[in-house]
């Protein structure tokens, strides 16, 4: 008998074009376009300072929202929150462009781009990881997040110690603004971050074969700059940038320093022309 295909999510996308993308030479190659995917208990807001940056760089920007987390969305009858699930709602959205899309996924986000570059490499031009390797995650965070989830819900004390942990210092009005995701329907949040916990299937990092880079806050507490070195000096096909003065949300953080390392991986990268 045979099994019914796993169920894929619709997604949101807000999809932008720079303001030069009038100006492109003609029969020049367009870059391809960047998709930016968010981590656990996120929301596309914080990827705002970077897509100012990437769009003034002259680079089209696509900003999706994973399964369930744009405000409104009706999970598909079947569907399943899993990393494998949400990098197969992710392919149906990369597989508008043409040609291969750069993915740069941050934290859970990161992981669901390693998936989805393992499992259609067709697909993916590059992946660039922020705040996130492959690695056991912060064992005390970990543990007082599964223990959090296992109750149902997410109170005020685990709330901010999320916030803590991946944005150290904001603003009343930022607080508010990037912690909106947590009145998302558990539904939606807790199989999301267990998921987030789990992290890759083991076999996923080897069947990647995309150019990879991690950007990692010299600062981040959740995944450790020693983490980072390991990952990258697995694999020739991986690069590191060490941000000094940022820790787990370097794109928010320091959005013109990620900006630029992503801008000089891409040139570096690039496929030369068949």
């Amino acid at each position: 008998m045979l099994q019914e295909p796993p169920a894929v999510a619709a997604l949101h996308v807000d999809m932008r074009l720079p303001a030069t993308a009038a100006n492109t030479t003609p029969g020049r190659p367009s870059q391809p376009p960047v998709l930016l995917l968010h981590g656990w208990a996120s929301t596309s807001a914080y990827w705002e300072p970077l897509a100012a940056e990437l769009l003034d760089a002259g680079r089209s920007v696509w900003i999706v929202d994973l399964p369930g987390y744009h405000r409104g969305d009706i999970l598909p009858p079947g569907f399943q929150w899993t990393l494998e699930s949400a990098a197969d709602s992710v392919a149906a959205v990369a597989v508008r462009n043409a040609s291969p899309v750069h993915i740069v996924g941050h934290s859970m986000g990161g992981s669901v781009a390693l998936t989805l570059a393992a499992a259609h490499p067709e697909l993916v031009a590059s992946v660039a990881l922020v705040g996130m390797v492959p690695a056991p995650p912060n064992e005390g965070f970990k543990s007082m997040l599964e223990s959090q989830l296992g109750h149902g819900f997410i109170d005020d004390a685990t709330r901010a110690k999320c916030m803590k942990a991946w944005f150290e210092r904001l603003s009343g009005e930022d607080e508010r603004l990037l912690g909106q995701a947590f009145e998302l329907p558990f539904e939606v949040l807790g199989p999301s971050g267990l998921a987030a916990m789990a992290g890759v299937a083991e076999d996923v990092p080897g069947k990647v074969t995309a150019p990879t880079l991690v950007i990692a806050g010299v600062g981040d507490r959740l995944r450790s700059l020693g983490q980072a070195e390991a990952y990258v000096a697995a694999s020739p096909l991986r690069k590191l940038v060490a941000v000094p003065d940022a820790g787990h949300s370097v794109h928010w953080e320091l959005p013109h320093a990620c900006a630029l390392a992503l801008g000089a991986f891409w040139n570096e990268s690039r496929q030369p022309p068949a």
